[in-house]
């Protein structure tokens, strides 16, 4: 008999009723002890739902604070006349933040929606790029540990993955930024539809063997893919995996060294883009860079990682890539259909 019975004939009060700190045998994410014993029950509620710890779940609600505020700052900072530039980054921004978490597409979200807010091509591309380099490797890392990334796989992709993002920058400098936005535009509905090709081909395709990779037809396609990429600011997964998995590449495989390459390949691209705006290079020296948009959209892109990474586990990936596919072209679409006609 516990000596904290009550006297009153009332049942003692025992750990079950209070409920477990660690509802392991629940199901459910764990409640930390500490701090998090104090967390509001209705806080328990919505991470019980989407199925994230606290720490995730306090992370989440940090960044989406930290990126209001970021918005907040830059809309006080900067004229009234860039307010809807802004707010309209900072949506797709998020947009493309979980696209990338979701199903590995961010350029071909981001691209297309700064061009229809009026963001010059020969900026938007090179932004795209240096925001997945600071991005990217969070979900790198995570293929990494888990054995998909390979090395005779990843090392002429890269190489070629250089040398076309190297040339892409290189030849958008020659033509008009009209000829360039429609490419850009053409080029980027092109990869949201090789995205949906390549959902079928996963199980159609007999895997090669570790030591049967064609080296240099993976360094072509690194160079297709990176200058796809250089030029439009996106592209490298839907093209660079689609023409992998053709070449009967492990698909997990495909997926983890595209990824992978592609810190190496938006890096160089970026060089590449930085160098010829330095300079006013061709086209390039028509270009105003607009910093102001660069934390605006890391911010909004970050927020959405985890979220990102909840709607995949309730929708799977093959829903999600056609949802992402369908808003890239449409945005494309639109963005096309601006340049062409206003």
């Amino acid at each position: 008999m516990s000596d904290t019975s009550a006297s009153d004939g009332t049942a003692p009060r025992t750990d079950a009723q209070e409920g477990p700190a660690m509802p392991h045998e629940t199901g459910k994410p764990a409640q930390l002890p500490g701090i998090w014993e104090k967390e509001p029950r209705w806080v328990r509620s919505v991470r019980y739902k989407i199925d994230i710890g606290p720490r995730q779940f306090a992370a989440t609600v940090a960044a989406s604070i930290v990126t209001l505020v970021v918005l907040t700052v830059t809309l006080y900072l900067t004229p009234s006349s860039e307010n809807t530039l802004l707010v309209g980054s900072w949506l797709v921004g998020l947009t493309a933040g979980l696209a990338l978490t979701s199903v590995g597409v961010y350029g071909g979200v981001l691209v297309p929606g700064l061009l229809l807010l009026g963001v010059s091509p020969l900026f938007a591309a090179p932004l795209s790029l240096f925001l997945q380099v600071l991005i990217v490797p969070f979900g790198a890392s995570a293929h990494v540990r888990l054995g998909n990334v390979s090395r005779p796989i990843v090392i002429p992709l890269v190489i070629g993955g250089i040398i076309g993002a190297v040339l892409g920058p290189i030849v958008a400098s020659f033509f008009d930024a009209k000829v360039i936005a429609v490419a850009v535009e053409a080029l980027i509905i092109i990869g949201a539809l090789l995205l949906l090709v390549s959902l079928p081909l996963k199980n159609m395709q007999v895997s090669r063997a570790p030591d049967d990779v064609p080296s240099a037809r993976i360094g072509g396609i690194g160079a297709v893919s990176g200058m796809f990429s250089g030029i439009s600011g996106a592209g490298w997964g839907p093209m660079g995996v689609t023409l992998l998995i053709l070449s009967r590449v492990e698909p997990r495989m495909a997926v983890g060294s595209s990824v992978f390459g592609r810190i190496f390949m938006a890096a160089a691209a970026v060089l590449s883009a930085f160098v010829l705006l330095a300079t006013g290079s061709g086209q390039f020296a028509e270009v105003e860079p607009q910093w102001e948009l660069v934390p605006v959209i890391l911010t909004a892109s970050l927020t959405m990682m985890l979220p990102g990474a909840v709607v995949t586990s309730r929708l799977g990936r093959t829903r999600m890539s056609v949802v992402i596919a369908t808003v890239s072209i449409s945005l494309a679409v639109l963005a096309l259909a601006r340049t062409l006609f206003f």
